[in-house]
């Protein structure tokens, strides 16, 4: 998926796409390695200044097409994707640079020349060691720099100089001073120069300073806009890859039918997307406060530009001997990866400062304004109902999970379920059929209210709406309102020995009686069904049609004669699971949804809903036995601090993931990918948030007991990875469904 959100920015990222096939085919960048390496502009510079991508965030009044950040940003994941040659990434990000300082003639110059076509590099703090020493007429700067992408050719050098007491300046230096040496090297990255530069007693006045640059934006913002680029290579590393899959053959079939690949090429689509997700992240960011930028920006670094090179070498073993060859595109994406990634400088440091405990959360709210919420007093309703609310109680612990807030009754509860205000999105009267955008305004609107516990349906949150959507009116009469309140308990008896996530495989049976069935099977796996007042049971009724077709979807009584509960004890002592047995168990046909052999499409509707659910209720923050490691006194905190970072990295790209599915919903899309993706990085968040909590206990791990929690969530953590279908599972979806590699 492109970094694009908007129409406007897909048409942005296409119509790079077509220029660069049109003009800078890969075959003739091939032709200009040496010539590029120098510094010398590819054959189609002029081409794409005449079309303005290198200035489309630019002012107008200086030259620029007047866009924004994420349409630069989007140029450069195309450019990422095609491998544009040449100075381009660093243009862009010194305009961006400049565009953000202060008005001031220097800066209005570099733009103007910029906007012209002249190429640009911009050399920060990191990267520089110049000092700048007070002179009659100004300055005298003397000191070196680099090595930095585009230094050689560029034509203007924007650079940060230190004076005596600390003091930091910038300069937009003309690449044809005295005193100012680039120094060519060797490149990494074939398609484009690198090189140093050394300064000895270069002499600059006022007129070459620029004011106003802010030391954290300029990172910040280069590093979102080198993870836009990254994005891009990725997209081409993950589009490509299927691709060969789909028609690469061995032993008969193509390699994508074989399973260890489809696997491997759906984790690189999911990295593919997270990837792009916090890269759009970083460069939306911008508009907001420094703090947030910085966290946006250390996101990107790990999850975008730090893991981009092990990431090509991933598409590359796909490959095989072929993606290593000279011949074969992929190794120029590759050096392009590692001189990206060596440009962001290290991943630890990145990591170290977003694992501050004391750091703030990054914030992924969503600006409504100017968006049609569709009642002009929506907000206000909403306020009042839960203002409401919050004059009331709850006084009964929960049926399904008694420890949990969230699942305590009363009149509280009773208020919210009756505003419509439990499951907003479900249709009215059960909810309020809430379009996005009004969920979102529901959603700020309890954020405004911590003291308002928010209240969980649980596992009715899956079972629910297939009785809305396809049961009976007594059905939804009799479940939806006393499910809503809190007062009807659910468990799902779906999961058979010989049938986890093969759920066509069940062998359950259900036999047609006079007014009913009969149930006789087992269950396993099933989480509350010693609480439940109602289960949610597939069972087969008709043995003699494909096993996907005889299957019908029953609520059954729990308290109904015939039901033995087993409890299953799990590794980590706790019962969580149950085996429940059906010897005879009578179930009325009014408790049938739907026809007799429709089960099959009410369960993937159910374990739809489940996989989202799963998603919105295992919360990303998953870091709190990190945090408190991080900010206990101890000698490998700043390891604890980098395990931290890593940790808030990836699940900052989770949640920018859910915004970017979130706005394209708000823009009349449907439903991307993002719930499958999520799961699986879910998955592998919380497998990394466990080994890294271990690893820091160190020989404390030894102990166990509730004194040691590290311990303790370690062992509940396989409960939360497979709940709702292992990971494998989910990769196969996306490896089929999602990417459309063949299946077996």
């Amino acid at each position: 998926m492109a970094l694009a959100v908007t129409d406007e920015q897909l048409q942005i990222t296409d119509a790079v796409t077509g220029f660069a096939a049109r003009h800078a085919p890969l075959a003739q960048t091939r032709a200009q390695f040496g010539a590029l390496a120098a510094g010398v502009r590819p054959q189609f510079w002029a081409e794409l200044v005449a079309q303005g991508w290198h200035a489309v965030h630019l002012p107008e009044d200086v030259g620029g097409a007047g866009g924004d950040l994420l349409d630069a940003a989007c140029v450069l994941d195309a450019a990422g994707y095609a491998l544009l040659a040449g100075p381009l990434l660093p243009t862009v990000v010194t305009g961006a640079v400049a565009a953000a300082a202060d008005r001031c003639p220097a800066a209005l110059r570099l733009l103007r020349s910029i906007a012209g076509g002249d190429p640009a590099v911009t050399l920060l703090p990191d990267a520089a060691e110049v000092q700048a020493t007070p002179t009659d007429t100004g300055w005298t700067l003397s000191g070196a720099a680099g090595p930095a992408i585009g230094l050689p050719g560029a034509a203007h050098i924007l650079v940060c100089a230190r004076t005596q007491d600390e003091q930091q300046l910038w300069f937009a230096l003309p690449a044809e001073n005295a005193g100012l040496e680039v120094l060519t090297e060797t490149p990494t990255d074939l398609t484009r120069a690198a090189g140093g530069l050394r300064l000895d007693c270069l002499e600059v006045t006022a007129a070459d300073l620029i004011t106003g640059v802010d030391i954290v934006g300029a990172q910040c913002l280069t590093i979102g806009l080198f993870a836009a680029e990254a994005a891009g290579i990725l997209r081409w590393c993950a589009e490509s890859v299927v691709a060969y899959l789909k028609v690469r053959e061995q032993f008969g079939r193509p390699i994508g039918s074989f399973q260890a690949l489809q696997h491997k090429a759906a984790m690189l689509y999911v990295s593919c997307e997270l990837a792009a997700a916090s890269a759009w992240d970083a460069v939306r960011a911008m508009t907001q406060t420094p703090a947030q930028q910085q966290i946006a920006a250390a996101g990107t670094a790990i999850v975008a530009l730090s893991r981009l090179p092990e990431l090509v070498v991933d598409a590359m073993t796909m490959f095989g001997a072929i993606g290593y060859t000279w011949e074969h595109d992929l190794h120029l994406y590759w050096k392009r990866a590692i001189a990206l990634a060596a440009a962001a400088g290290p991943a630890a440091d990145w990591a170290r400062l977003l694992g501050d405990p004391a750091a703030p959360a990054r914030d992924f709210a969503i600006e409504l304004s100017g968006i049609d919420v569709g009642e002009p007093d929506f907000r206000a309703r909403i306020e009042g109902a839960l203002d409401a609310a919050a004059t009331l109680h709850n006084d009964t612990p929960g049926r399904q999970n008694p420890e949990y807030p969230e699942f305590s009754t009363g009149a509280q509860r009773t208020a919210l379920a009756d505003a419509g205000l439990i499951a907003p999105h479900f249709a009215q009267p059960w909810g309020l059929a809430a379009s996005p955008v009004q969920q979102l305004i529901i959603d700020e609107e309890f954020d405004k209210r911590p003291f308002l516990i928010r209240p969980s349906l649980g596992i009715a949150e899956w079972i629910l709406p297939t009785i809305l959507a396809a049961g009976t009116a007594e059905q939804r009469d009799r479940f939806a309102v006393p499910t809503l309140r809190g007062e009807t308990c659910w468990c799902q008896l779906f999961s058979e020995p010989g049938a986890g996530s093969d759920l066509a495989s069940l062998a359950s049976r259900a036999t047609k009686v006079d007014g009913g069935w009969l149930i006789r099977g087992q269950k396993v796996w099933t989480s509350s069904a010693q609480l439940a007042d109602w289960g949610a049971l597939l069972a087969r009724t008709d043995p003699d049609v494909p096993k996907h077709k005889g299957i019908g979807y029953f609520l059954v009584d729990m308290r109904s004669p015939g039901i033995a509960i087993r409890p299953l004890r799990t590794a980590s002592g706790d019962a969580h699971f149950n085996e429940v047995y059906f010897d005879d168990v009578f179930v009325p046909d009014d408790m049938l949804v739907g026809e007799p052999t429709a089960g099959w499409s009410h369960a993937l509707a159910t374990m739809a809903n489940e996989r989202v659910a799963i998603g919105a209720y295992v919360k990303l923050d998953k870091e709190r036995e990190l945090r408190a490691l991080a900010e206990a006194p101890r000698s490998n905190g700043a390891d604890a601090r980098r395990a931290l970072g890593e940790i808030r990295a990836s699940s900052n790209a989770i949640g920018a993931l859910a915004v970017r599915d979130t706005l394209g919903r708000l823009a009349g899309h449907g439903p991307g990918p993002a719930s499958s993706i999520g799961k699986v990085a879910t998955a592998l968040l919380t497998r990394r948030v466990t080994a890294a909590a271990l690893e820091l206990t160190g020989r404390a791990a030894m102990v166990g007991g509730p004194g040691q929690p590290a311990v303790q969530q370690s062992l509940f953590m396989p409960a939360e990875v497979i709940g709702g279908g292992t990971m494998e599972i989910q990769l196969n979806i996306i490896a089929t469904m999602i990417l459309g590699l063949p299946r077996r």
